[in-house]
This record gives C-alpha cells, structure tokens and sequence, in this order.
C-alpha cells in the first residue's frame, strides 16, 4: 500500500515538473501562449503564495524549501513571461474571460469554515487546497471557446489535472486514515477528480465533434472560390446599375 503510495506522489511530481517544463519552453523558445489561461496560471501563483507561507516562519530541510521556493519562481515566471514577453502577443485574451472572483471568493469563505484548526496558517492553507480544485476551470472554458488548438495545449491541460488526481489516487490507498486525518482535503479531492475528468471529457467530446464536422466539409460540396464569388457580385451589382437607371430616365 505505501509503494502505491509513493508512486503515486512521485508521478504527480514528474506531471508537474512536465507540465511547468513544457509551458515554460512554449514561451521562451516559441514564442507561443495560445489556448493557455493567464487567469488559470495566475491562481495557480496565487494558490502557491498561500500554501508556502510557512516558509517565512518554519523551516523543515533545505530540500523542502527548494522545492516550495521553485514552484513559487516558476508560476511567478510563467505568469511574468504569458503577460510582458513576446508570447503575450498570441495570448487568447478575448476567450479568457471566467471570472476570477468566482472562484477565489467562494474558497475563501469555504476555508473559513472548511479547516482542521482555527488559525490563520492554516486558513490560507486550506484556501489554497480548495483553489487548486477550481484553478484549471479558466483553461477548460477557453479551450471549449476556442475548440481548435494545438495538441500539446490539450496534453499541457492533463499534466496539470493529472498531478492532483494522482495525488487522490495516493488517498485512495489509505482512504480511512486521510478522512480521520483530514476530511476536508479528502472532499477537496473527491471534487477535483469530478471537476478534472468531467471538463477533460467534454473537451474530448468536442474535439471528436470538430473532427467529424471538419470531415463534413472537407467531403461536402465544393465552395465557390473568391473568383466565382466576384463574378457573381459584380454581375449583381451591374443588374442594380441598370434598374436604377430605368428608373430614373422614366
């Protein structure tokens, strides 16, 4: 139970790292941000802040603040390079457009409420848990808008989905001991993998509708091309000429 465990926690770290690696070398060496949610990205920073504030007080290993400190460089650059490098340029502003508010303010009231103990540390931790749920539904609702995208955003898209569900996965081999220890981040989970596999499933959906509509029109009547359609449109456009010109010399 605790290899599964393990290997479990060690894949969503290798998603992780994947997901962050592939991004990061889209913006620095392509130049390219379609299909990618500056909003998502910008919570993923923002859950980041409010999980790692334990660094300004406790110190653990100097490998554990490494890592939290490279996850925090890494969305901070991210978010830096989508909004002041060249790539913003093809950044989709127009079909980004949920809402922020609507998920931050509906988890922090929830980690209000919704904690194991009543401090302020701990609040923003659960903050932070409850953020990651919601964090990727920017990148779902701009993908469905934009229904054609390259392939490596969809694949971008799992890793990043990918890295909590395996982490739910690692709950899921000890169930009974993660509810006693925390019931809340076991709920957080649950919710995440129906919010991940359900937006992942629409957009699979969609991408097989495009497809087959795109066969549709490949295989359909020809279209006229922009020579026929001139024609057309200048003799169109000679008829009216010579009505109005009736009309006038009656």
């Amino acid at each position: 139970m605790g290899l599964h465990m393990d290997a479990a926690l060690v894949g969503g770290g290798i998603f992780h790292v994947l997901s962050r690696k592939l991004l990061l070398w889209k913006l620095l060496w392509d130049k390219n941000c379609r299909g990618i949610s500056l909003k998502t990205q910008e919570l993923y920073l923002l859950m980041y802040l409010f999980r790692y504030l334990d660094l300004l007080y406790l110190y653990v290993s100097l490998a554990n603040t490494l890592v939290k400190v490279f996850h925090l460089v890494v969305a901070l650059a991210i978010v830096l390079l989508m909004r002041y490098s060249p790539a913003a340029q093809t950044y989709d502003a127009d079909l980004d457009s949920f809402p922020r508010a609507y998920l931050v303010l509906p988890c922090l009231i929830l980690a209000f409420f919704l904690n194991r103990v009543k401090l302020i540390v701990e609040i923003c931790h659960s903050f932070s848990v409850y953020l990651e749920v919601l964090a990727l539904l920017p990148q779902f609702v701009l993908l469905y808008k934009r229904q054609i995208y390259e392939n490596w955003v969809l694949v971008f898209t799992v890793f990043c989905g990918g890295e909590r569900l395996l982490q739910t996965l690692s709950v899921a081999t000890d169930w009974t001991e993660s509810v006693k220890e925390d019931p809340y981040a076991v709920l957080a989970d649950v919710v995440h993998a129906v919010v991940f596999l359900s937006g992942l499933g629409l957009l699979l959906w969609q991408r097989v509708q495009v497809k087959k509509q795109q066969g549709l029109n490949e295989s359909g009547a020809q279209l006229p091309n922009f020579d026929e359609v001139w024609e057309a449109s200048k003799f169109r456009f000679e008829d009216q000429e010579a009505n109005r010109g009736d009309a006038v010399r009656r």
